[in-house]
């Protein structure tokens, strides 16, 4: 993305000299955001919660509001022009931490489960950024290589669609850049229980903040932080959690978008997220091996460590690919491969969804206990399938 705060899962460490960059705000409480959000992830996949409602779902939620908020504040500033350069840095930023996780992950899984049908399914919905459109469970538990380690992916998936998407309806359509569109395009999505809702909600935010720099205003923060407060109450008591949930993670977002200076300690924290996001499984898989052949710990040892090794890995990775790839993506890009990428990208997940509504239909499936559920899981298909691409046809 052509600017100082970046995608998410995946944020800026390095302040490059791209036009648009040069006019964005900095908000470093982003940074701490990230990681926290990350580390809610790895907690959570090591069963341990600080509160019932605070869960990987909700921290997942929380950064697609802050997808919405940073991607649409740079497409909210682009024109036609710029798109090779952002879809470039889309690439450049997502693609190659994302592809070093899938190597780590699918190549770890042959050496320790070995090759078959659903190795090849989940790497060709995770290659083409369709994971969450052919994920059912609970069978995908026992279909996913190395029982579902890299099941995280999916948020890449609906990440990767949004950036595809929000292009054609920012710039390109009559009105793509007005409040009453997208209020429009998150109310639908929020109701139907989409991902792309709470995304949408932040793509409002970042309008309402081009047109009146509403975040800047301290009341409006107190009202985003009231909002939250309410709203985690709300979510405690298992209540409207599709409506709930977009709704406290867009006034998170909002509460916290305070312009500053980003510390370097900001940074790297912020920074190592997006590797500590996609390769958690490492730590919960190294720690669980080492306990379970020389050193027995008990479970709180158990989160502890496997936390802290991830974080280690995380900040390695980061200082190795993510951290050089920012330092050095200018350099790389030239229009023509910022259209060759465009191009790629949307071939990849039309590919993809193609190959995977292919497998399911017609492919085999892990034999799981039948219950009433599954039955209608299975029954009503085309209506989830259907459903799970509505976001994207009305994102379009």
């Amino acid at each position: 993305m052509n600017k100082s705060e970046d995608s998410p899962l995946s944020n800026a460490m390095v302040i490059d000299a791209s036009p648009v960059r040069a006019k964005t705000k900095s908000y470093p409480w982003f940074d701490w955001l990230r990681f926290l959000l990350a580390s809610i992830v790895v907690l959570g996949h090591a069963n341990f919660q600080i509160l019932p409602f605070l869960d990987g779902s909700l921290a997942v939620a929380v950064f697609f509001a802050l997808s919405g908020w940073l991607i649409g504040g740079i497409l909210l500033r682009s024109e036609k022009s710029g798109l090779p350069q952002f879809f470039f840095n889309r690439a450049t930023r997502i693609w190659i931490p994302y592809a070093f996780a899938i190597i780590l992950l699918y190549g770890t899984a042959i050496a320790k489960e070995g090759i078959d049908f659903f190795w090849f399914k989940y790497l060709i919905l995770d290659l083409t950024f369709t994971h969450q459109l052919f994920t059912f469970f609970p069978e995908a538990n026992l279909e996913m290589p190395m029982g579902g380690s890299g099941n995280q992916f999916w948020s890449i998936s609906v990440e990767e669609q949004f950036y595809l998407l929000a292009p054609l309806i920012i710039i390109l359509a009559p009105m793509g850049k007005s409040l009453k569109l997208w209020l429009a395009i998150a109310l639908t999505l929020v109701l139907l229980d989409s991902n792309f809702g709470t995304i949408a909600l932040g793509v409002c935010a970042a309008i309402l903040q081009r047109d009146y720099n509403f975040a800047d205003k301290l009341c409006v923060r107190l009202g985003a932080m009231t909002t939250a407060v309410i709203c985690a109450i709300a979510l405690s008591m298992q209540s409207s959690t599709f409506i709930f949930k977009p709704m406290l993670a867009a006034a998170v977002v909002i509460a916290l978008a305070i312009p500053g200076r980003r510390s370097p300690i900001a940074l790297i924290a912020g920074g190592l997220s997006y590797p500590l996001y996609l390769n958690h499984w490492i730590g919960v898989f190294a720690v669980n091996f080492l306990s379970k052949r020389w050193f027995p710990i008990n479970e709180t040892t158990f989160i502890v460590s496997q936390y802290v090794l991830n974080v280690l890995i995380a900040l390695a990775m980061y200082w190795v690919i993510d951290r050089v790839i920012h330092k050095r993506r200018n350099a790389w890009f030239s229009p023509g491969m910022g259209r060759s990428i465009a191009y790629i990208a949307y071939g990849l997940v039309s590919i993809g969804i193609l190959a995977g509504g292919s497998m399911h239909l017609f492919g085999p499936h892990a034999e799981v206990p039948k219950t009433s559920y599954q039955a209608f899981e299975r029954k009503f298909f085309h209506m989830r399938f259907l459903h799970s691409l509505v976001g994207c046809a009305i994102m379009q």
